[in-house]
């Protein structure tokens, strides 16, 4: 009894942050699904890919004349794999090489696409190297991506220039027109219909793309209810992993840190993000009030969190 209670106030909680930036009605035609999981007031669950590449593993087995062979990677079937797993709502991957435009093609030819799988990645941090992250931005977009991910946030006036590197330039961005065939064939639209869609959510109603915000450093902590203000903002994710960096043996400053993050994020009704890797996380995140949570591996730990978050999120 007193657990069936806790559950019940946590996905109160949740729903108290996540209808933030869902305060006009939900588009008839919504394709971006974390967006209209957030219109409807429900928590939303990322997840890492497949490993479509050979990391460290296959470097070592190279040096090593005595290690076993590993079989390459087919791309075809990673992106089977992919599409057959869908309790999670967006894909997180690190970038846009070739591999990935191919991995990409792989999954639509399996039947996946923007609707089913949306993918997401951190961009870069913007006040370093606006020129490099600007380049970032349009790779990421024109590849089919749904959201960038702003690292290490320290102001609003960042977000806007953000968003301003995401719009088009017919709707009053920077984004060339140039280069939009591999998006728009992800997202199962015409280049035409794409830059129809192609704008920020909630800035447009009818937008399906997003911006999600990391607060991770101490001056982004001092302007965080500034950059929660702002309205271009989709989501902000506390960036526990760097926090811990920041407040380096000092774990109430750092839980502190994050509790601030969130508070900002009820305050002016952002959905509020923490990177969440296993099922006793997800239950505690989630009854303070996280409503987004990303997976950062792909192993049974993470596949058991998403459940769990479906779970006590009435999903």
């Amino acid at each position: 009894m007193r657990h069936a209670l806790a559950l019940t106030l946590a996905v109160a909680s949740v729903t108290a942050v996540v209808t933030g930036s869902s305060s006009s009605a939900q588009t008839a035609d919504r394709m971006n699904p974390i967006i209209a999981l957030q219109e409807k007031g429900l928590p939303v669950f990322g997840i890492a890919h497949p490993a479509i590449a050979r990391g460290g593993r296959g470097r070592a087995a190279a040096a090593d004349p005595g290690a076993p062979t590993l079989p390459p990677i087919v791309l075809a079937d990673v992106a089977k794999e992919t599409v057959a797993y869908r309790r999670a709502d967006y894909i997180f991957t690190s970038g846009t090489s070739d591999t990935f435009l191919s991995y990409i093609e792989e999954i639509t030819k399996a039947g996946g696409s923007m609707r089913t799988h949306p993918f997401t990645a951190k961009i870069g941090i913007w006040h370093r190297n606006p020129e490099n992250v600007g380049a970032a931005i349009v790779r990421q977009l024109n590849a089919g991506h749904v959201a960038v991910s702003m690292e290490a946030v320290e102001s609003a006036q960042e977000v806007r220039d953000v968003i301003k590197a995401m719009r088009l330039v017919s709707a009053g961005g920077t984004r060339p027109e140039t280069g939009l065939e591999k998006a728009a064939a992800y997202w199962g639209l015409s280049v035409e219909q794409y830059k129809r869609k192609a704008d920020i959510w909630p800035l447009s109603k009818n937008g399906e793309l997003l911006v999600t915000v990391i607060v991770e450093s101490l001056p982004g902590l001092e302007k965080v209810r500034e950059i929660a203000a702002e309205p271009g903002v989709g989501q902000i994710f506390a960036g526990y992993g760097t926090l811990g960096g920041v407040f380096r043996g000092d774990p109430a400053g750092r839980e502190a840190a994050a509790a601030k993050i969130l508070a900002a994020c009820k305050e002016f009704k952002v959905p509020c993000g923490f990177p969440t890797n296993n099922p006793a996380e997800m239950e505690q995140r989630m009854k303070e009030g996280w409503s987004v949570h990303i997976m950062q591996r792909r192993d049974e730990n993470a596949f058991a969190a998403v459940e769990t978050g479906r779970k006590m999120g009435g999903r």
